[in-house]
């Protein structure tokens, strides 16, 4: 009698905390994680992909950072979610760190809004060219950066985003440049905020003077993809300039500065 008694008491009590408790075990066990995300909704798999790929303008692999992924398909911002597909949606509330894939969604458009604006008639320079037009950024440590301060040395310029993981597993390599090249000047551009870059640049060590709220060099990323390396020569000159990363890449971008300083 005793041990049925403890027996009903405890199931009472799971019962009393699955009911009242602001998210009820009941509710844990209805978590999804979406297979794919279209203008902030979320959904399974099962979606028809003749129909999704008809009203796709792009397509964008995101990540909630652990290891979970799902698809955002990138439409018109009028676009009207079909009453068919409301059987695959999941309620927000439901999904695995749907926070953490907003967030995700908002940086992708805050990157393309960086790369793909500003003055359309400020195109990249051209090698052998100066840099165009004018620019006052400011780094992470509150120094000021403008065209004449890149004048007098060698310059590189990495430009990079938070978003990029290509761009984050190069920079422990890069930060070694600094010590084999110390005549040379080395700059990161992005144009995320103090507090983020500083957060990633710290994590992995990463040693150049970086540059903040980058509004000038990261508008030449556009459609090419990140990272973004710029070689300037003492004079301001551009002398070398590639989109991606890579051994290859790498390499070619050490011979262009040991050139460089060598003919100095």
């Amino acid at each position: 009698m005793k041990y049925s008694f403890f027996k009903t008491a405890f199931a009472s009590l799971l019962l009393l905390l699955m009911l009242f408790t602001p998210k009820t075990w009941a509710q844990e066990a209805q978590k999804q994680m979406p297979a794919i995300i279209i203008n902030g909704h979320f959904f399974k798999q099962g979606l028809p992909i003749q129909e999704i790929f008809s009203i796709q303008k792009g397509m964008q692999h995101l990540s909630d950072g652990e290891k979970h992924s799902a698809l955002r398909v990138l439409v018109s911002a009028d676009f009207v979610i079909p009453e068919a597909w409301k059987k695959y949606e999941i309620a927000r509330e439901n999904v695995v760190n749907a926070d953490k894939f907003e967030a995700a969604s908002h940086l992708f458009d805050e990157m393309e809004a960086a790369t793909h604006s500003g003055d359309k008639q400020l195109k990249a320079p051209e090698i052998g060219q100066k840099l165009p037009g004018t620019f006052m950024l400011h780094d992470i440590d509150g120094g000021t950066w403008t065209q004449d301060s890149l004048r007098g040395r060698v310059t590189v310029v990495n430009v990079w985003y938070s978003g990029c993981g290509p761009c984050r597993k190069e920079m422990p390599e890069l930060s070694t440049w600094k010590e084999r090249f110390p005549q040379v000047r080395f700059l990161s551009a992005d144009f995320e905020t103090p507090e983020k870059i500083r957060q990633i640049t710290e994590k992995q060590g990463f040693n150049w003077t970086h540059l903040a709220r980058d509004n000038y060099f990261t508008k030449w990323v556009g459609s090419e993809g990140y990272p973004l390396t710029l070689i300037l020569s003492a004079d301001g000159t551009l002398q070398y300039m590639v989109h991606g990363t890579n051994e290859t890449i790498r390499k070619a971008l050490i011979l262009q500065l040991e050139k460089l300083v060598s003919e100095k």
